[in-house]
């Protein structure tokens, strides 16, 4: 079964996308469809995980104290 779908993209990135499929000689649906497929599995056992890449700070040294920064101070 092969199901239809539609999105919205700004006329910025629908631009950005149609130039990355031209530069790799792929129809903007192939883009689509590879760049999913290429989407790393959810690890459901780490859900902490979602949170990466999300703690802006401008401490210099977070990531070496991430856990502190996400839980709190160890005792």
């Amino acid at each position: 079964m092969v199901l239809r779908i539609q999105s919205s993209l700004s006329e910025e990135k629908y631009q950005a996308a149609k130039q990355e499929a031209e530069r790799l000689g792929i129809s903007l649906a192939e883009l689509r469809k590879s760049s999913l497929r290429n989407v790393p599995p959810v690890d459901g056992s780490q859900p902490w995980m979602n949170y990466a890449g999300m703690v802006e700070s401008e401490d210099t040294q977070s990531s070496q104290s991430i856990d502190d920064m996400i839980c709190g101070l160890k005792d």
